[in-house]
């Protein structure tokens, strides 16, 4: 059985070999933060971070389940999207013939992190963490296909147009538990936000002039926007209210990210019923301030009486994304005909999200866990782009040593108006953009 549990966890860890974002999620930042293989493996719960230095972006009041005086953990993760975007071809009566997809783009992209636990005392707990985090990481390429006609109809290959937004972030955080009274764990972290890399690009490139590219000469731009520090924190509590059910809740403040500089901007179209991109490519906005909004955890860890320990796991999180909102501050010499009054005056209308973790650790006889779970991640932009995540995972025990690994993967479509639309072509408004999510993860741990 423990043979099996590897083989299969390490064929969904292997599968799941990268990270990249959707076109909307590196713009919002909605997409799940997690840094450790457990907390992965059990739905992306709160509960998987219990006794790890990961507790202090989440809840640090679970810093209290750490046992040993001392412990040292590393993780590596990689996150992979596949994006697909297709429209149907009509015939002359504009009926359905096929599905076109004319784009595919695979990417993926690595983060690490490493952590520190400490127990100086039986009633308090401190620790520390160190994570990169890839908040951006969309990159688009399309093959842009001329026409020919003669004997064969050919589709030569006329130019490329290409989106990127790429920012990622190094996360310090710091932060402590401490156990007032018999069960109860009261804990408090800080979480600093240091810029490390980004890159926003928009290029049509023109290899052969044609009337199907977006443009009749090559247009590239490439901005690398500055950002500034922030600083955010989360306190939290866990309970056991019985040996076999305890309660967690915590709040993680709202905060400001600000950019100088910039390219590409998510903005309201009140024509369309999700936000657009708009291309700054004068460079009026000279600053924005984006407000991150507030979350709200509440969980429960139920562990029932059985022969073979178990746990199950509950958690809901409730983001007060109305709480979130871009300010524009535009160059004094900007020309006003240059700014769009989208940019000021229709903000986006997020809605405020639920979010649902489910997670079971089912422990055999031989120490080796089995973890499943299910997270339901609604959009704050529109339902239509609600995901459910299905996770899994493991870990061995090797002395002082132990090794977690997990995986996860969702899949998802939406409908979305051509990126570089072309003035000729004649099609159905929209394209159908299908999207499937890929997550792997391993973490390390030594115990002193």
């Amino acid at each position: 059985m423990k043979k099996q549990i590897f083989t299969l966890t390490l064929v969904l860890i292997i599968s799941a070999t990268g990270f990249s974002q959707s076109f909307f999620s590196p713009l919002i930042g909605d997409l799940p933060s997690v840094v450790d293989a457990r907390s992965l493996a059990v739905g992306l719960s709160i509960w998987g971070d219990a006794g790890s230095a990961s507790a202090l972006l989440t809840n640090s009041a679970l810093l209290g389940l750490s046992k040993p005086k001392l412990s040292l953990i590393a993780g590596v993760n990689a996150f992979s999207i596949k994006e697909k975007r297709s429209f149907p071809v009509q015939d002359s009566f504009g009926d359905f013939l096929a599905d076109n997809t004319y784009v595919l783009n695979q990417n993926w992209f690595p983060d690490f992190q490493i952590g520190i636990n400490v127990k100086p005392l039986a009633r308090i707990r401190f620790a520390a963490l160190l994570n990169h985090a890839n908040l951006s990481d969309f990159q688009y390429e399309e093959e842009v296909r001329g026409s020919l006609y003669g004997e064969y109809n050919r589709d030569p290959l006329v130019g490329y147009n290409r989106l990127s937004n790429r920012y990622s972030v190094f996360n310090t955080s710091l932060g402590m538990a401490v156990n007032p009274w018999k069960s109860l764990w009261l804990g408090a972290a800080v979480n600093f936000i240091s810029p490390d890399f980004a890159e926003q690009k928009y290029e049509i490139q023109v290899i052969k002039t044609s009337d199907y590219q977006a443009s009749k000469h090559t247009i590239s731009y490439v901005v690398e926007p500055k950002f500034e520090s922030a600083i955010t924190g989360n306190f939290g509590m866990t309970l056991d209210i019985t040996k076999h059910l305890s309660l967690a809740t915590s709040y993680r403040l709202p905060y400001n990210n600000v950019q100088k500089g910039g390219l590409l901007y998510l903005v309201n179209d009140t024509t369309q019923t999700l936000p657009v991109l708009a291309i700054d490519s004068v460079f009026t906005i000279e600053k924005v301030t984006y407000r991150q909004p507030g979350e709200l955890r509440f969980g429960l860890c139920l562990k029932p009486v059985n022969i073979i320990p178990t746990q199950l796991f509950f958690e809901i999180v409730y983001q007060n994304w109305e709480d979130a909102s871009a300010k524009y501050q535009f160059r004094s010499d900007a020309n006003p005909n240059d700014i769009p009054n989208n940019f000021s005056k229709t903000p986006i209308p997020y809605r405020n999200v639920t979010k649902i973790h489910f997670g079971i650790e089912h422990i055999f006889f031989s120490g080796v866990p089995l973890r499943l779970g299910f997270y339901h991640d609604p959009s704050p932009i529109n339902a239509e782009m609600n995901r459910n995540w299905f996770t899994a995972g493991t870990g061995y025990q090797f002395g002082n040593f132990d090794l977690e690994i997990s995986g996860a993967f969702t899949t998802g479509d939406y409908e979305y108006h051509d990126l570089f639309p072309i003035a000729i072509e004649k099609r159905v408004e929209f394209d159908t953009v299908r999207e499937s999510y890929l997550v792997g993860m391993a973490t390390f741990r030594y115990n002193f």
